[in-house]
């Protein structure tokens, strides 16, 4: 009996043992629930609280403000020293004289862009390429008003006022886009006209028709497009007449050599076009820190790729990716997919260096228009810990409208760890074919400029001759 009872009361003992331990435990559990309650609370206390320091025009202004009217002249001067010497291309088998290609390469050859970099037309025509065009006999075989009225007495008694020379091309030619007229002889025979028609659109194309005026009509005995005007002229070379104009490449709108037609019956296939393109990019040092010693090995080792025809256009380029670095990809739901559910892909990086990681979008703008560059597009994101939805940080964008004109054009963005911090590397398109890399590390209200390189280019001179359309 006395056992039975001690056995009871053990039962009774472990019992209580095991209620008072589950209550101990349970006690527990709601204290690291209080915890994690105010760790969470915490975390979303600290990224609201910098949500405004964050949604603000971090890549604006205040990230270049080292480009300077000093740095575009030592970018100038690097670039004329780095290009290489004049090594002029002839193809033996061309039906253009090696005399006339070699003197345009020369022309080429002289800061053909950085001559033309004007705004007003009396500066532009001072330039290398129209004192070698004149030199042809260009401004003697465009017609100016008065000596329309002396090929055409018809536009004295036309009874329509004429004040510009363009008004005397378009009653002539009975085309209301024909903004240029040239007039020369293929033949002692012939009356000769080239046309120059603005084809309309935002893209800048211009239709060139060649044609011989025979009984009061014109004759179309050619005909061909082009990609921009290029202040396209009529010259003569020895005894035979070209169209000669500057192509650009069309995504930086920079001209990069020229383009010559044969003016005839043939002239859609006999012509030349005459590039003078980076070959391979040379990189100087302007500025640096201790940090930016720091990266050079990381510098070094991406050279290469990043001047590659992939990710920089040097007149080659079809497609342009986008370069990424550390960025992390990472599948969410942005606010503008809300009503379709749909993920897109980001790139998740802390390169604000506060300890809260940001969501990036990144694209290319490739130009479909005149005025137009080719520039880089960035949406930037921030998830808040109470809900898990993404807010978007919109002052913040780049570039969602077109770029300011009057500053280099952000072109690449990627972000790189090392050694802890966070470091963002921006590579603009200054001028010409040049680049520059501006490398900083942004913390909170900070921008810390890090290292300025200049990226410029080695050249040479690619000719294609016979293509149907050269743009």
């Amino acid at each position: 009996m006395k056992g039975d009872i001690f056995k009871k009361i053990g039962y009774i003992i472990i019992i209580a043992f095991c209620i008072l331990f589950c209550a101990r435990k349970l006690e527990g559990k709601s204290n690291e629930n209080m915890i994690d309650e105010k760790i969470e609370t915490k975390k979303e206390v600290k990224v609201e609280s910098v949500y405004p320091l964050l949604d603000r025009d971090v890549f604006g202004d205040e990230i270049i403000l080292w480009y300077t009217d000093a740095t575009k002249q030592e970018i100038f001067i690097y670039a004329e020293t780095v290009k290489g010497n004049l090594t002029p291309t002839w193809e033996e088998d061309s039906i253009f004289p090696p005399e006339l290609v070699k003197l345009l390469e020369e022309m080429i050859y002289q800061s053909l862009d950085h001559s033309l970099d004007k705004f007003e037309w009396e500066e532009i025509q001072k330039s290398i390429y129209f004192r070698t065009i004149n030199s042809f006999g260009a401004d003697d075989l465009n017609p100016n008003l008065e000596e329309m009225k002396k090929l055409f007495p018809e536009l004295k008694d036309s009874g329509i006022e004429l004040r510009y020379d363009s008004d005397a091309y378009r009653k002539i030619s009975g085309i209301e886009d024909c903004y240029n007229m040239f007039h020369f002889h293929i033949t002692p025979e012939q009356d000769n006209y080239l046309l120059a028609i603005d084809s309309g659109g935002s893209a800048g194309h211009a239709v060139i028709q060649v044609a011989e005026l025979k009984n009061g009509e014109f004759r179309i005995m050619s005909e061909f497009e082009t990609q921009n005007p290029g202040y396209g002229r009529v010259i003569q070379y020895e005894e035979q007449f070209y169209y000669v104009f500057l192509p650009y490449n069309y995504n930086l709108k920079n001209y990069d050599g020229v383009a010559l037609y044969k003016l005839g019956n043939d002239t859609v296939q006999e012509n030349i076009l005459i590039k003078y393109l980076p070959y391979s990019y040379m990189w100087k040092n302007i500025y640096n820190t201790a940090e930016g010693i720091g990266l050079e090995h990381y510098i070094e080792s991406i050279k290469e790729e990043m001047t590659s025809d992939t990710y920089l256009e040097n007149g080659r380029a079809g497609d342009i990716a986008v370069y990424y670095g550390d960025e992390r990809a990472v599948d969410i739901l942005l606010p503008e997919n809300d009503e379709t559910n749909r993920s897109d892909t980001c790139y998740q990086i802390d390169f604000m260096n506060i300890g809260i990681p940001i969501y990036i979008r990144k694209s290319n703008f490739i130009p479909s228009n005149y005025n137009s560059t080719w520039h880089l597009k960035s949406s930037f994101y921030l998830r808040s810990p109470k809900n898990g939805s993404i807010k978007t940080l919109e002052n913040m964008e780049i570039n969602h409208y077109l770029p300011n004109p009057l500053q280099p054009e952000l072109v690449q963005m990627w972000f790189k760890e090392i050694e802890g911090k966070v470091y963002t590397f921006c590579l603009y398109h200054v001028s010409d074919y040049n680049y520059m890399l501006n490398v900083v590390r942004l913390e909170g209200n900070e921008v810390n400029r890090i290292r300025t390189d200049i990226l410029s280019p080695r050249r040479h001179f690619v000719l294609t001759e016979g293509e149907k359309t050269i743009y």
